[in-house]
């Protein structure tokens, strides 16, 4: 369809790249809390993956000795390397032939048709990249409960619960139902139409389910089949800080934590009711391995509980030195911010060093035009696209001198964020 006025889809194209893109990209990137922390890597990357050397171990070739006697053998410096494959995010958005006809005289008024596309999927992207970040590298939004024959799936209450009240899981997303081996064995593409935060159930659409503990659920076309490998293959979303900084040791950069201590970070498991000490015996395991904790991340009820044990002594921070986003002030303890953030793990406080916390990205997001055509008809429709994409993925350059906190109750049970 041609566009009057000199108007046409590569001139607008080029509206939306000048309007558009940068507002959108920098708002992800500031409104994401813990991502607008995190010092962005493009130099480590070789092709689609990050590859960071690591310094393993000390020389053996040192040693004080008599006079006159043998000198120490010489030893030597081990080292290895983590590997990170870059995730790719997209979002997409359409208009239809007749919305473009209907303000075809008027590149601005057109561009109004795309406005609310554009504002509604950078607010998903930001919503689901949050869940991302913080996640665990799986997918895995909730674990399911059992659910017999059903329409309305019951879910893990604890997860359920933390899922919807986060907003993870809403009505109109699609989802896919499985186990680990297989993530849409049970069901696959379905949109949830109802969500009960009290009874921690979603309802489908399509035929009746039957799930139990075993079945996760996933954002649709998402998850990966298979369990947890050195190649880190584990979905394809990114790495996120419950897989970075893990409750459990965890194949980090293509490196098993388990069979490598050096490689894995410190924890301070079961605490319960929170008390000072915890969070200081969290600082000193930082400390000792010569990491210097930059902030703390936690949950708005955990963060509550915190607050309630400093009382009086609590003291405000310019919000604007620790570079904290929207505008809100946090507390201060031990002279670093303590941050709650909506999609922080409930029940989960994390002590860290971001100097060697890294995203790893070839470039900001941007819009998908390698033909050179930001906006392109759909195929076989009457209906005009545009994609914003970003190829990342979270890493690390050390993980000994990071440290989670977990197993933290609010007002005695467990922890809701509130």
């Amino acid at each position: 369809m041609a566009l009057t006025n000199g108007t046409n889809l590569t001139t607008l194209s080029d509206i939306l790249k000048e309007y558009y893109l940068g507002p959108v990209a920098e708002q992800l990137n500031n409104e994401v809390l813990l991502l607008a922390r995190l010092n962005s890597r493009s130099e480590d990357l070789v092709g689609k993956r990050a590859y960071v050397p690591l310094h393993t171990s000390r020389s053996a070739g040192i040693g004080a000795r008599a006079e006159a006697a043998a000198l120490p053998a010489a030893g030597n410096q081990d080292y290895d390397k983590a590997v990170y494959d870059l995730k790719y995010l997209y979002g997409r958005v359409q208009v239809t032939g007749p919305s473009m006809a209907k303000t075809k005289n008027e590149a601005g008024a057109f561009l109004q048709a795309l406005k609310s596309e554009l504002d509604g999927i950078r607010n998903d992207l930001q919503k689901d990249l949050a869940r991302q970040v913080y996640g665990n590298g799986t997918a895995q939004i909730a674990q399911c409960g059992t659910t017999s024959a059903d329409t309305t799936v019951v879910l893990n209450t604890a997860a359920g619960k933390e899922a919807i009240r986060k907003g993870q899981l809403y009505v109109g997303m699609l989802v896919d139902i499985g186990t680990v081996a297989d993530v849409d064995t049970i069901a696959a593409g379905r949109e949830i139409t109802a969500v009960d935060f009290t009874n921690a159930t979603i309802d489908i659409s399509g035929a009746a389910v039957t799930t139990s503990s075993s079945h996760y659920i996933t954002r649709a076309g998402s998850g990966v089949d298979g369990a947890a490998t050195a190649n880190g293959s584990r979905s394809s979303e990114v790495d996120g800080l419950q897989r970075l900084v893990s409750a459990s040791a965890t194949y980090v950069g293509e490196i098993d934590a388990s069979a490598n201590t050096w490689w894995d970070n410190k924890r301070v498991t079961s605490v319960g009711a929170l008390a000072l000490d915890d969070i200081q015996q969290g600082l000193n395991l930082v400390r000792l391995e010569g990491g210097t904790p930059t902030v703390m991340v936690t949950s708005m009820g955990v963060q509550r509980e915190l607050y309630n044990l400093l009382e009086d002594q609590v003291r405000y921070v310019d919000p604007m030195s620790y570079n904290y986003a929207a505008g809100f002030k946090t507390l201060e303890y031990a002279g670093m911010p303590i941050i709650s953030d909506i999609d922080a793990p409930y029940g989960n406080m994390y002590v860290l060093d971001e100097s060697t916390i890294k995203v790893f990205s070839d470039q900001d997001w941007h819009f998908l035009d390698s033909d050179g055509q930001t906006l392109r008809q759909v195929s076989g429709y009457d209906a005009f696209e545009a994609i914003m994409t970003r190829y990342m993925n979270l890493g690390m350059t050390k993980r000994s001198n990071q440290c989670v906190l977990t197993g933290i109750t609010v007002d005695g049970s467990a922890d809701l964020g509130i």
